[in-house]
């Protein structure tokens, strides 16, 4: 049979009016026999007592057609200041940090932030750290100058090899110096090889003139795209001739004006275009306002919406430039302190659907920003923290909310994202993704209240049979509950493909299945042909 699907528009990923081609739903004359399917069955986490209200069925409709966006691998990554590359987490006999890497699925580091182009020194030649002015970003703020030397980099390729990892490098611009960003990218390659995504030129150079306060201005008030064209330019072509293998990656910009002017530099061996994204950025508003930071305003369609135009945006940028489009520093807020959603599943939930919306949009990458430093006393916001007393790190790497999410999107696999047709609640966000093996996984975001919304009704037809469907689910008892995120009950990225549970009431054969799913999970279908 034919089902119709609603183009899905770049804007804001809703349904237009106009129809396209329909899918196709492949139904047989005659259906396939398959074998019996009698795996145990799924058992989700207890429903909340206060779970009452019940939400309209859902029905989700797959085609096989593809949408020509892909689901790459290691689609989700840490972002974290480039002075932590000088610290024990790095050291692979001082930490766990490699092993914590290594339960994601093609991890991902990515150095730089505002530490890069203010505190970050690289020397070759073991030189003395400078007499750089370091002006606090706040009160009390002490943090000294990193000095980073090839010994740095090696106990970096020991962390990288050890958990499979890449990693994205930034060389300082705030302090002008091609040829020691030449040479950083000359090492930084010689030492990691392939497992070196390329550098960064700086962190955030639209906000160099930015005069509200000593701390960020790092130029003159007049500085300009122009001026940095010419600083880009001369780091590009410097890196370029001491190691013409090594990507450049920019603007690392969070001001949607300077990604086409970046492009059109043409600069060498560009590798991506990068973007900053913040979407809850009013720091200074209650959680009651309209754009203050709770986890009705997070986790809604409005801003799920928003952030998808942000992304359909970066990527309308790069086409024609053949270079893809990253969010390399991005989390719910870049506001300091905690809010509603720090280390809370909701934090999780937010997480997993900004990435697979935005990978549905054209981003290939997007780096969660946070830090290395204590669980308490430490950035409250960050994916993964020393457990360590504040100050006093111990080396083991304590996993948050956001950590699990990461690796729950990653969990996905690489292929090609397919059209599909909701129809229901506007709560649940589905994500099919064909793999180049035939088997086929649709991620399922359930955004509504546990406490308050009892299970929702699903109903997912499929483009054709299915011989076997399992499920892995990101969950905890409830959107708020902190440091109880987990993947199928595990302190891991959850139970392997091979070995998942069955869906409940999926039977082999099946190409429609309903299936109730608990409000404020993401869960993971999986089915082979």
């Amino acid at each position: 049979m034919l089902v119709g699907l609603p183009v899905l528009t770049h804007q804001n990923n809703q349904a237009a009016d106009v129809t396209e081609a329909p899918i196709e739903v492949t139904t047989t004359v005659a259906p396939r026999t398959f074998a019996p399917f009698d795996r145990a069955e799924y058992v989700q986490l207890p429903v909340a007592a206060t779970a009452t209200a019940v939400v309209e069925p859902t029905s989700i409709t797959v085609a096989a057609k593809k949408t020509g966006m892909i689901m790459p691998t290691g689609l989700t990554g840490l972002s974290i200041d480039s002075d932590q590359l000088n610290n024990m987490h790095f050291d692979a006999g001082q930490s766990t940090l490699g092993q914590v890497l290594a339960l994601d699925s093609d991890p991902v580091i990515r150095f730089g932030a505002q530490s890069v182009d203010r505190r970050f020194f690289w020397t070759s030649t073991d030189e003395p750290i400078p007499d750089w002015t370091l002006n606090p970003a706040y009160k009390g703020d002490v943090r000294p100058i990193a000095k980073i030397t090839p010994a740095n980099l090696e106990n970096l390729n020991q962390i990288l090899t050890e958990s499979n990892a890449k990693v994205l490098l930034a060389v300082d611009l705030g302090h002008f110096d091609p040829a020691r960003a030449a040479d950083f990218a000359k090492w930084a390659y010689q030492i990691l090889g392939d497992k070196l995504l390329g550098v960064s030129l700086g962190n955030e150079p639209n906000g160099y003139n930015r005069d509200i306060g000593a701390y960020y201005l790092l130029r003159p008030t007049s500085y300009s795209f122009a001026d940095y064209a010419k600083e880009a330019t001369a780091y590009s072509e410097a890196i370029a001739t001491a190691a013409p293998t090594v990507k450049i990656m920019g603007p690392q910009v969070y001001e949607e004006s300077w990604w086409g002017p970046f492009l059109d530099l043409k600069l060498p061996n560009v590798g991506a275009m990068t973007f900053h994204h913040y979407p809850m950025s009013d720091c200074g508003s209650p959680a009651e306002a309209p754009t203050g930071i709770s986890i009705a305003n997070v986790l809604s369609r409005t801003l799920s919406d928003s952030s998808a135009k942000y992304a359909a945006a970066a990527y309308a940028a790069v086409k024609g430039f053949n270079v893809p489009a990253w969010n390399s520093e991005t989390n719910w807020t870049g506001c300091s302190g905690s809010n509603q959603l720090t280390q809370t599943q909701a934090s999780a939930q937010w997480t997993v659907n900004y990435a697979m919306r935005s990978a549905t949009e054209g981003v290939t990458k997007l780096f969660f920003h946070g830090a290395l430093d204590a669980c308490k006393g430490g950035p409250p916001n960050s994916p993964l923290c020393d457990s360590g007393a504040f100050k006093k790190p111990n080396g083991i790497i304590a996993m948050r909310a956001q950590y699990y999410s990461m690796m729950m999107v990653n969990k996905v696999g690489a292929g090609d994202f397919l059209q599909n047709k909701v129809t229901g609640n506007e709560n649940i966000y589905p994500y099919p993704v064909q793999h180049a093996d035939g088997t086929l996984s649709v991620m399922i975001v359930n955004q509504n209240d546990s406490a308050t919304i009892a299970p929702a009704q699903i109903t997912l037809t499929l483009p054709a049979q299915t011989a076997t469907g399992t499920m892995t689910q990101l969950a905890a008892p409830e959107l708020t509950s902190q440091d109880r995120t987990r993947i199928d009950g595990l302190e891991s990225s959850g139970v392997a493909t091979a070995d998942q549970l069955r869906i409940p009431g999926y039977a082999a054969g099946a190409q429609t299945i309903t299936v109730a799913i608990n409000s404020g999970t993401s869960t993971i279908l999986n089915f082979a042909p």
